[in-house]
Formats: structure tokens, C-alpha cells, sequence
């Protein structure tokens, strides 16, 4: 497997920017469906480990796991949450290399993978008894803004290269999930338009830069010019929001007799925040 942006340490910096947005409302997705007792949760794809401090934090786990193939991400992970164990693993290769836990968390991952929905339904197999996996991946992205707008174009583009798809929510919101699935439900991000401009432009002056597939389809000087108005968006005040990021979020379990009374409450305070997408 391969992530698209990279694992350096601005790779890192720009997944830390991230998280600030989106951690606080990702943490009450899990605390809504985490069973009620965690005794080991893992973070898939879990990059520098700003996921997994929120997965941690979130869920109570006795025993917190992230799984990555990059060994620069697992030693700044390493480094930030020296109690939390970390191992170098391809998660598109099951069995994974523990014993079966009982919390499966993946966000912005499958985007980058190939066979999503196949390979959730794996993840899930991997659970212990009344165990959970918790998806959160990018469905849409809705926006006014043209720089915006041609920035999602071409890294749409890239990733469908790869054999990915960036919105790779509509898909898995049509997964068939074998009569496992608790939830299956959109929900709306809104974003400051300076942290969005500023996430994008950090690619634009790294990855964009390089890589094959870009350079041969967005000359220099457009490079340039994009890069120019994502760093004068950066720098507007904050609060004002001029895109949104709409998630699907995904549950399946491992049992799904087990959960339902769980699943049923959780449904009722979480889920409708998503409907209407």
C-alpha cells in the first residue's frame, strides 16, 4: 500500500493540523459505538499517531495498538505516546499481527487503498467477539472556492491513478456489509477555509512538485499560481468556512446479536447528525 502525500516530517506537521479540526468530533463517534469495555483497540493506517491519541484517549483501551508500513510515521508515533505500541504492518494484509481486538478504527485510509469495501468486511473479520470497527472516510467535499475546486480535481485524479478513489464514501456507503452494519450514515465537517487552504498547500509545494503524474498534467506556472492563492487563503482570519467535508461514517460488527441494544442507543444519539446527506 502507499499513501499518497507521503511520510515526511511535513507529511506529519500536516496531519497534526488535521487532527486538530477533526479529532474532537471524530472522538464522539467513538465513544458513541466503542463497546463497553475496550481491552485493546487498534489504529489502522495510524501515521504519525495523532489518530491514535484520540483513539486511545476516546475509547479507554487497556491496550492501544497503531498499525503502519512507514517507519518514519511509527517512530514519531513512537515518540509522541511512548505508551502505546506501534508495529510495522501492511494493513491491506490480514491476519493482523496481534492478538483479535475489540476496536478497529480507520479514518482517511481507504481512500488510498484498492477494494474497500472487501477490505473493511476483512478488517471486521479480525474483531473479537462484540467487537467494532469504526470507518470514517471522505464522501464528498462541497466548495465554491476555484482554487479549492482545482485542487480536488487533480488530486482525484492522482489517486484514481493509483487505483483509489479520494471519495471513496460513495462507495462504501453501497458496501453489503454481511447484516453486520450498525451504522452507515453521512455527517458534515465544516471547515475553517484557512486550515483547508493551508492542508492544501502543503502538498501543492511538496508533492505537487515532484511527482510524475502532476507535473505532466499541471504545468509550473499553474503550480505556482495555486500555490499563491491557497497561501493567501491561508492567511484570512479564522472562522470563516467556505467548504465542508462530508464524512461517511461506517460501523460493522463482529456480532451483531451482541450489539444491537449498543448500537440501537448509539443510533439514536449519533446517527442523525449525519442525515439528510
Amino acid at each position: 500500500m502507499r499513501y499518497t502525500f507521503g511520510h515526511s516530517e511535513a507529511a506529519a506537521k500536516r496531519l497534526g493540523e488535521i487532527a486538530e479540526v477533526f479529532n474532537p468530533r471524530s472522538a464522539e463517534f467513538v465513544r458513541a459505538y466503542r463497546p463497553d469495555r475496550v481491552g485493546v483497540a487498534v489504529d489502522l493506517g495510524c501515521g504519525p499517531g495523532f489518530t491514535t491519541e484520540m483513539l486511545s484517549t476516546a475509547s479507554g483501551a487497556d491496550r492501544m495498538i497503531g498499525l503502519d508500513i512507514s517507519p518514519d510515521f511509527l517512530r514519531m508515533a513512537r515518540n509522541r505516546l511512548p505508551g502505546s505500541e506501534f508495529i510495522e504492518h501492511d494493513v491491506t494484509r490480514t491476519p493482523f499481527p496481534l492478538a483479535a481486538p475489540d476496536l478497529l478504527y480507520a479514518r482517511s485510509l481507504l481512500s488510498h487503498l484498492s477494494g474497500p469495501v472487501a477490505l473493511a468486511i476483512r478488517w471486521a473479520d479480525q474483531l473479537a467477539p462484540g467487537g467494532v470497527l469504526l470507518v470514517e472516510e471522505l464522501e464528498a467535499i462541497t466548495t465554491q472556492v476555484a482554487v479549492f475546486l482545482r485542487y480536488l480535481e487533480v488530486n482525484t485524479a492522482l489517486i484514481a491513478s493509483q487505483g483509489a478513489e479520494l471519495f471513496v464514501g460513495q462507495t462504501l456507503a453501497r458496501g453489503d456489509y454481511r447484516n453486520r452494519l450498525l451504522c452507515n450514515a453521512p455527517t458534515a465537517f465544516p471547515v475553517p477555509t484557512r486550515s483547508a487552504a493551508s492542508w492544501f498547500r502543503a502538498n501543492v509545494s511538496t508533492l505537487w512538485q515532484t511527482d510524475p503524474f502532476i507535473r505532466t498534467r499541471v504545468a509550473s506556472s499553474e503550480r505556482k499560481s495555486i500555490c499563491a492563492e491557497l497561501t493567501r487563503l491561508a492567511a484570512l482570519p479564522p472562522g470563516e468556512s467556505a467548504i465542508v467535508w462530508v464524512m461517511r461514517r461506517i460501523v460493522v460488527a463482529s456480532d451483531t446479536a451482541n450489539r444491537e441494544p449498543n448500537a440501537a442507543r448509539a443510533t439514536a444519539r449519533y446517527c442523525p447528525w449525519g442525515q439528510g446527506g
